[in-house]
């Protein structure tokens, strides 16, 4: 018989602590980019370009828009 596990587990609140949260996996690199316009399209394509620039040949992209 295996017993009674105690296992708490804390909902990240923010986005800084899902980011977090995410990242303490070590499986994963996880960034969050915000907020982005027509003005800083640049800086986010850098961004992907230095993701496979480091050897990472899958990337997974998830986008937001506000209602």
């Amino acid at each position: 018989m295996l017993g009674k596990y105690d296992t708490k587990v804390v909902l990240p609140k923010t986005k800084s602590e899902l980011t977090r949260s995410i990242n303490n996996l070590g499986q994963v690199d996880i960034q969050v980019l915000e907020p982005i316009d027509k003005t800083n399209i640049g800086f986010v394509k850098s961004e992907l370009d230095r993701f496979f620039g480091n050897g990472k040949n899958e990337l997974s992209v998830v986008l937001i828009k506000k209602k």
